[in-house]
């Protein structure tokens, strides 16, 4: 079975070695900088943080079709410009003009330098002969031409009304729904995506028109409606045979099933497996290991990503690929973290430190060392959570982790490091009290960061419908005792559209974080403050 290098290459940069080390712990801390509003109350503010959101597209239908309309007696594309200029009658200057369109198109593929002047200079023509006919209604061909190079030079207004006219001219065509999708295909360039449903509003995804199938997904996806998309590009995958853009189309498919949180994913397991023809173990394996590290864990869905790669390992058994198993099990322990379990997260932290020796020569040792290194620091968040808020729950999975890596780092100084925080962590549980514990800004700020991904997964949702939205969202949080979020209020205040709509998304996350139980009882209050901007392509 091959290893996942093209999953795993980016991961131990952003989740293992970019991590930091924070002061040693050692407890007592009081607030991290808040001011106490009321004894034993917290008050403190975290961010702004920036974060960048993927603005994500249709890019499995690249191009229609070209029709190619070939000249009964061979001639040269200055003689064919001649032609076309000097023709009178509407339907012979549409015939001429397709003829001329079609030499533009052909000698394009081998004039690379001049592609895109050919490709203008022929929807030019065709653009003339359009307006040149009888009563305003070009001919089937010309429509059809048209509509292509429109969307070959991404005019994707014009194209929605070349496509347009193509199907008012003949709504019983056979290749209506051909012409339907990119009729919505270019509306939703254009984010025009309640017109795009609108034109498909009626039509039932299949997989023999696959194009279509394609784009009612998106109209729907782009539009909140995640079970109807679902169903329609599930379609369009099973159609899209031998069509260009296929890992479009795979791409898609993860990305739709990590967002539609009401598909379990054993259910989007089942799907994928179908549609990708992913029937032997090997198979199965690559497509769980994409759906956890890729897809829940960019749609910050936690659990569903650690579930996704046990599952992945499971149906694998002992042919997983020895390079993949230290980084699969790392992964899953960061994703612990975010749900506040520690005890799990430092058993899969072990189970990656476990895995490295039979890896051998096939994990870089820088690579194996920014994982233990990285599994460290989760080891002392650990630490400074149970000596800041005496939440015993913390304490052995720190310890844990503590003991699982310091044998095993390299470097002198960091393994130096990490003893004397073993022996600092003992000398906690000695002197922690009972009725002791607070929460504490240094320590609960990195904690929150680890909800960044769902932050970015709620304003990535408002970017399908509006790429141009953005600005400055405030997240104020209230928890008492035990850690447990009571109150969440946003600014702007959650509501139906753009920034409001990500801030109640946010909102309704926010509401399902927690924070390590104080030993003392008094009421927390955080203000998280992000920057919400799209990604540069």
């Amino acid at each position: 079975m091959k290893s996942l290098p093209f999953l795993l290459g980016g991961l131990l940069i952003a989740c293992g070695g970019a991590q930091t080390s924070t002061n040693t712990p050692t407890g007592g801390a009081a607030g991290g900088g808040g001011k106490p509003a009321a004894a034993g109350d917290v008050t403190f503010d975290v961010g702004p943080v920036d974060i960048k959101g993927v603005v994500f597209e249709p890019d499995a239908l690249d191009r229609p079709a070209m029709p190619l309309v070939e000249p009964k007696k061979k001639t040269t594309i200055e003689k064919q410009r001649q032609t076309f200029a000097s023709q009178k009658d509407p339907v012979q200057k549409q015939a001429h003009g397709a003829i001329l369109a079609t030499l533009l198109y052909q000698k394009s593929k081998d004039d690379k330098a001049n592609e895109t002047a050919l490709w203008t200079e022929a929807r030019q023509v065709l653009r003339e002969a359009a307006a040149a006919a009888a009563k305003g209604k070009p001919d089937e061909i010309t429509l059809r031409l048209l509509g292509s190079y429109e969307l070959l030079l991404e005019d994707y207004a014009a194209g929605a009304q070349a496509w347009s006219a193509l199907l008012a001219l003949d709504p019983k065509n056979k290749e209506a729904p051909y012409f339907r999708a990119w009729w919505a295909h270019s509306l939703l360039k254009q984010f025009k995506n309640a017109e795009a449903l609108e034109v498909v509003k009626n039509e039932t995804p299949s997989e023999k028109q696959p194009e279509l199938a394609y784009a009612i997904a998106w109209a729907k996806w782009r539009t909140g409606d995640n079970a109807g998309a679902w169903t329609a590009l599930v379609a369009a995958s099973k159609g899209w045979g031998s069509n260009p853009r296929r890992e479009a189309i795979d791409r898609d498919l993860m990305v739709f099933a990590s967002r539609n949180r009401d598909l379990p994913v054993d259910a989007a397991a089942k799907e994928l497996f179908a549609v990708t023809g992913a029937k032997q173990p090997a198979q199965q394996y690559a497509t769980l290991a994409t759906l956890g590290l890729q897809a829940y864990q960019f749609a910050g869905r936690w659990d569903d990503a650690a579930a996704a790669i046990d599952k992945a390992i499971n149906v694998a058994g002992s042919t997983v690929p020895v390079n993949d198993v230290p980084t699969l099990r790392y992964q899953q322990a960061t994703f612990m973290v975010a749900v506040d379990n520690p005890e799990q997260s430092a058993k899969y932290g072990k189970l990656a430190i476990e895995a490295m020796p039979a890896c051998g020569a096939k994990c870089p040792e820088n690579q194996k060392q920014d994982m233990i290194y990285g599994l460290y620091v989760t080891g002392r968040l650990f630490h400074g959570l149970y000596a800041t808020a005496n939440d015993v729950r913390y304490y052995q999975p720190a310890k844990d982790l503590y003991t699982a890596t310091v044998s095993v780092l390299m470097d002198p100084t960091k393994r130096a490091e990490a003893q004397r925080d073993l022996t600092n962590l003992d000398a906690t549980l000695k002197n922690k009290k009972q009725g002791t514990g607070t929460h504490d800004k240094g320590v609960l700020a990195p904690l929150l960061r680890r909800h960044d991904q769902e932050v970015q997964a709620c304003y990535e949702t408002w970017l399908t419908r509006n790429p141009k939205v953005g600005g400055n969202l405030t997240v104020d949080l209230e928890s008492d005792q035990t850690g447990v979020i009571k109150g969440v209020a946003t600014e702007p205040k959650a509501g139906a559209a753009d920034l409001s709509a990500v801030a109640g998304c946010v909102a309704e996350r926010a509401k399902t974080w927690k924070l390590p139980t104080r030993g003392a009882a008094g009421t927390t209050r955080i203000k998280l403050a992000y920057t919400l901007s799209p990604a540069k392509k």
